[in-house]
């Protein structure tokens, strides 16, 4: 399976080593899917988790390495238009270069459908659903 999450799951999950955006980021580590990326999604992590100072300098090295090394990288053009937020184009055309199977989000307002060519776009729950009945 592969995803595109949002920067603000990222955010919520290295926040909060409780939640439920958390247990996505352990999935990750556990290789439970594949996290597809751009350089215009991973410069968008870098700079918001740097900027919000939620997680300490070191931690965020680390994870910011690990996602570098881990994640499957495609390219884009920054021609899509297609989402209320038109940040949020980044991560939708990641998706669908990367042949992505979801992009996960807090913000589905942010998105005019429920799926666009074949992506699914859910939240966070719906996600760990779909990942929960390939690994219980």
């Amino acid at each position: 399976m592969k995803a595109v999450i949002d920067t603000n799951v990222v955010l919520a999950g290295l926040a909060n080593r409780k939640g439920a955006a958390f247990k996505i980021i352990k999935r990750f580590l556990r290789r439970q899917f594949e996290w597809i990326n751009s350089q215009p999604t991973f410069g968008e992590y870098q700079r918001v988790l740097s900027i919000s100072q939620i997680v300490p300098p070191l931690r965020l090295h680390l994870f910011l390495n690990l996602m570098r090394t881990r994640s499957i990288f495609v390219q884009i053009t920054g021609g899509l238009q297609v989402c209320k937020d038109h940040d949020d184009d980044k991560f939708l055309e990641t998706a669908l270069a990367g042949g992505a199977n979801f992009l996960v989000t807090k913000n589905l307002k942010h998105f005019l459908h429920k799926s666009y060519q074949g992506v699914r776009i859910v939240n966070v729950a719906k996600f760990l659903k779909q990942l929960e009945k390939l690994f219980p």
